[in-house]
């Protein structure tokens, strides 16, 4: 059902797979440092989803990532810009609306290309950041530090936690910097991942649908999720919120994976 297409962006290609459906298509944002099929391949299975409900869909590798040629050493205005010219692209076969769907970082990038294309339709985040320059008001308006210390308190006495440890398995510094608010890395990455635009000040005009999933065990859901909320209620915009009760950032499970799909594909519906 989808064919691997080539986007010229400058002098580097942007590698995608593309499934012509209906005049509506759906654009799928990995993070990151993710590819076009994502984790546990819930990019693909998505737009298996969406291509049988009669959406055109296009799955993108951002420059340096996956397949696309290009430096590895991105930034968030850069993904924004692949997005938007895989927008300009879908848009020069005809199709008259957008949607974007992004995961992680994707959804941020998924909010950036909303404030630059035309024909956007809704954005669907899943499992969704706070920009840079919001984490520490996200981060009070979630209080999540707490909830934090008392999931990673109660993961200390599992048998299983004790079983990764000495397997090697355990991401110990993960856990270290997740509990320091150091997950972003040093401060030249905080640098590449903050835009040099005010997104949401350019989304003013953004009419579409703002639709949130994420998983109750993900540590940054609950600043995220509360500073988004406040964010679409001021801006009157349309959504609803899904959490997933115990799944992680990245949705791991077959049961979680399909739980995103199915909020998805209900949300944006059929072309």
């Amino acid at each position: 059902m989808e064919q691997p297409v080539m986007i010229p962006h400058g002098s580097e290609q942007l590698i995608a797979d593309f499934h012509a459906g209906g005049k509506t298509a759906v654009l799928l944002l990995p993070g990151w440092g993710g590819t076009r099929y994502g984790p546990q391949r819930i990019l693909w299975q998505a737009a298996q989803a969406l291509a049988a409900r009669g959406f055109s869909t296009l799955r993108l590798d951002f420059r340096g990532r996956g397949d696309s040629t290009g430096d590895p050493v991105t930034t968030l205005d850069g993904m924004i810009a692949d997005a938007v010219t895989a927008a300009n692209w879908l848009r020069a076969r005809e199709i008259t609306r957008i949607h974007l769907v992004g995961l992680c970082s994707g959804g941020n990038v998924a909010l950036g290309a909303a404030a630059q294309c035309r024909l956007t339709g809704d954005v669907v985040c899943w499992s969704l950041l706070p920009f840079m320059e919001h984490k520490e008001q996200a981060t009070r308006q979630g209080t999540p530090r707490g909830a934090l210390l008392r999931q990673f308190w109660r993961k200390l006495w599992r048998a299983e936690t004790w079983r990764k440890l000495l397997r090697g398995e355990a991401n110990v510094r993960g856990a270290v910097q997740t509990l320091a608010k150091d997950k972003e890395g040093d401060a030249e990455e905080r640098r590449r991942k903050t835009s040099h635009r005010d997104i949401l000040a350019d989304l003013a005009h953004f009419r579409g649908r703002f639709h949130l999933i994420y998983g109750s065990a993900d540590p940054e859901a609950a600043g995220s999720r509360a500073f988004f909320e406040d964010w679409r209620d001021r801006h009157h915009l349309a959504g609803n919120t899904h959490v997933i009760p115990g799944a992680p950032h990245n949705f791991y499970t077959a049961q979680w994976t399909g739980e995103v799909i199915e909020q998805t594909v209900a949300w944006l519906g059929t072309e």
